[in-house]
């Protein structure tokens, strides 16, 4: 089968749904809204597209195995990762982190050698249950992924994990809710500060974990003047904090899974280059990681080449330029939660490129 140079269609990651299971029901994720929560893709078309991916595409960074699943649960999952590894790819698995604690999975891991993210995100324990739809109390959540971190300390694979945090200040939290327009994943912190007050006691327990070498950068955590002062930097050049050499925490802006069910539309002045190909378990091939039905679908992997799927839509060429009729599910994701906040996106987006990327705007619009 013909491969093909992913980079060249705007995408650096594919995504692969192995199964569709998951054992969480984040109130952040699409993955409660979906009807289907059994199926799983057969493991030979999971190969086909792996086949199909040429792995010498110096622009495409890894295969990621999940993405409104938990991969551990698919009991294939360590073989297809396997598989795409020896295809030559780079490979991210995605976890919660609940199944960390069983051997197979730990086994599986080091065997593997992937990068490993843990979407530990939400640090509040009043309300940790009900964002996560899980009867687990946040501590022993936090300590079944310290146990991990501890057995993969200094092991050559990479551990990140990933919490929950909106980039918005005091101020611009407030104008964002009086415009109308986002204020970010409403379950984790509106600023940084704030989720810093949540991490301290949580903190406390990676600190005492962690190497030597590293325990005086995390102390500064502890210090939430200090830490202002981290996040006046742009989100994305964060270069986390070490546990030990392969082990970081990152403090990560968590987009709102649900803007394409629950946001308002915009017009189609806007242009999208998520860069994220999703394949979701029942084959239907997605343009981005934040469509969880076939209603955005490009295809079916069953039906199609991935080449011929991506050559025959239209709907690319559109959704990658400013202009042209969008997908109604695009023009919510890049709506707002109200009607007011949607005028003032259409605003923004009028503006020119320059102005939007000024720092007085960008002041008033990071939150994602």
């Amino acid at each position: 089968m013909e491969k093909i140079t992913l980079s060249e269609y705007g995408y650096d990651c594919v995504q692969i749904e192995t199964s569709s299971a998951c054992n969480m029901a984040c109130s952040f994720c699409p993955y409660p809204l979906k009807d289907d929560k059994t199926t799983k893709l057969p493991l030979q078309d999971i190969k086909n597209i792996i086949d199909q991916i040429d792995p010498n595409d110096k622009k495409f960074r890894h295969i990621a195995f999940s993405l409104f699943n938990e991969p551990l649960l698919d009991d294939r999952i360590f073989e297809v990762a396997e598989y795409a590894k020896k295809s030559g790819f780079k490979i991210l698995i995605i976890t919660n982190g609940i199944l960390l604690n069983k051997e197979k999975n730990v086994n599986g891991i080091f065997n593997l050698k992937p990068k490993i993210a843990i979407s530990l995100q939400v640090l509040d324990a009043n309300i940790h249950k009900q964002a996560r739809g899980l009867d687990l109390e946040l501590d022993k959540y936090v300590k079944s992924i310290i146990d991990f971190c501890i057995k993969a300390k200094n092991k050559d694979f990479n551990v990140q994990v990933d919490i929950g945090c909106n980039y918005n200040s005091k101020l611009s939290f407030y104008l964002k809710k009086f415009l109308g327009t986002s204020t970010g994943d409403p379950s984790v912190p509106r600023d940084p500060e704030t989720t810093m007050l949540q991490f301290r006691e949580i903190l406390k327990m990676f600190h005492n974990i962690s190497d030597d070498e590293y325990k005086k950068n995390l102390k500064v955590l502890f210090d939430i003047k200090e830490v202002k002062k981290i996040f006046d930097k742009e989100y994305s050049i964060q270069e986390g904090w070490h546990l030990y050499k392969n082990v970081k925490i990152y403090m990560r802006c968590f987009w709102y899974g649900r803007k394409q069910s629950e946001h308002k539309p915009m017009n189609n002045n806007f242009s999208c280059h998520n860069r994220n190909l999703g394949i979701l378990a029942n084959g239907h091939i997605v343009p981005c990681c934040l469509a969880y039905n076939q209603d955005l679908s490009l295809g079916k992997v069953s039906d199609s080449s991935l080449k011929s799927i991506l050559d025959n839509n239209k709907f690319l060429y559109n959704l990658r330029k400013k202009g042209g009729e969008k997908h109604i599910n695009c023009k919510k994701c890049f709506g707002e939660p109200t009607n007011r906040g949607v005028f003032i996106k259409n605003l923004y987006f009028m503006l020119p490129l320059k102005i939007r990327r000024s720092k007085l705007v960008q002041f008033f619009t990071r939150s994602y």
